[in-house]
This record gives structure tokens, C-alpha cells and sequence, in this order.
């Protein structure tokens, strides 16, 4: 199976996973400091950046994913993009499993 996948968007805005785990946006921006600990601690990483849409990434994926948007990722008010740039949130399951879920600006 694909370490990368479409998103599942349930009504409420909330994700699901492909093991049937709902996640929901807490008010945690991703830092770097903390994006990397939660990636390295297995975090799954959600991207949206037109015009690919959204797409889940797992697994090693997940790390390569963090390891592209880290050098681009933006912790303060975003400036006006003149190239990709990343804003992200930090999405909880109801049993504390964690994603990272980025927007892309370009």
C-alpha cells in the first residue's frame, strides 16, 4: 500500500486516516522545533497546496514531506508569497495520536 494517500474531509472539517482514525485542528502552530520532534515521533504529515489538494503522507514519506516544507515553513505573521511557503497545525485524535497538516502558499 502507498505510504501517501487522498484525504478523507468528514462533514464536521475533521480528517480521517485510512486506519479509520478521526483527527481534529488544535490551536498548536507547527514550529520547527516542535515538527520535528512530533515527525520524528511518527506524526503522519497532511498537505494542501494547490494544485495538488490534499494528501496524506506516512511512514518515511511523512519525514521526507516535514524534511521539504521545514526550510520553507513560516512560524510568524506569513509574509506575501513570492515562492512555496507553509503554515501548519497540529491535528489530535481522541486518543492522542498526532498529524501535522500544512498549507501552501505560492
Amino acid at each position: 500500500m502507498p505510504s501517501h494517500q487522498t484525504v478523507e474531509v468528514l462533514p464536521d472539517g475533521a480528517l480521517r486516516s485510512r486506519a479509520g482514525m478521526v483527527y481534529r485542528r488544535t490551536s498548536v502552530r507547527v514550529k520547527r522545533k516542535n515538527g520535528r520532534e512530533l515527525v520524528g515521533a511518527g506524526a503522519d504529515v497532511v498537505t494542501d497546496v494547490y494544485p495538488d489538494g490534499l494528501t496524506w503522507f506516512d511512514g518515511s514519506d511523512a519525514v521526507s514531506t516535514w524534511n521539504e516544507i521545514e526550510p520553507r515553513l513560516v512560524t510568524g505573521a506569513p509574509p506575501p508569497a513570492t515562492d512555496l511557503q507553509w503554515v501548519g497545525r497540529v491535528w489530535e485524535s481522541e486518543s492522542g495520536a498526532v498529524l501535522l497538516y500544512f498549507v501552501g502558499d505560492h
